[in-house]
């Protein structure tokens, strides 16, 4: 089994979906329209083939999570509930061989259409398939 991204995202929204207990929106793709709190499935920052073993293909796969720009507690709190779940399934059920939080990155602020402020972290996954 090589990389294919949708399987991934849809057990991730449903992983993250249960351990946020719903109170937050998990995006399986970046949307067009975002509300905070939320957590999106991005696409892949890089996807590494494997020459030597067919199927073993490392993907690093950002987690975004996005609060308010005033909301740093809580964009962390969230973050940390994402990367706890993650470690507790590492096969995502099977659907990979192996997935770790393995860093945090790119704190930003972002203003969006409408002059709404939000407040971005990406979690990084790396992903064996």
């Amino acid at each position: 089994m090589g990389w294919t991204r949708s399987p991934v995202a849809a057990q991730l929204v449903t992983m993250l979906t249960a351990a946020t207990e719903g109170s937050v929106f998990v995006h399986a793709r970046p949307p067009e329209i975002i509300n905070p709190m939320a957590v999106v499935i991005s696409r892949p920052v890089s996807v590494v083939y494997s020459a030597f073993a067919i199927g073993i293909d490392e993907v690093s796969l950002p987690v975004t999570i996005a609060g308010g720009i005033e909301t740093e507690d809580a964009v962390e709190a969230l973050k940390e509930t994402c990367r706890q779940a993650i470690l507790a399934d590492s096969s995502l059920s099977g659907v990979v061989q192996n997935c770790y939080p393995e860093e945090e990155r790119n704190w930003r602020n972002l203003t969006g259409a409408g002059g709404i402020q939000l407040l971005l972290v990406d979690l990084i996954l790396t992903i064996t398939m």
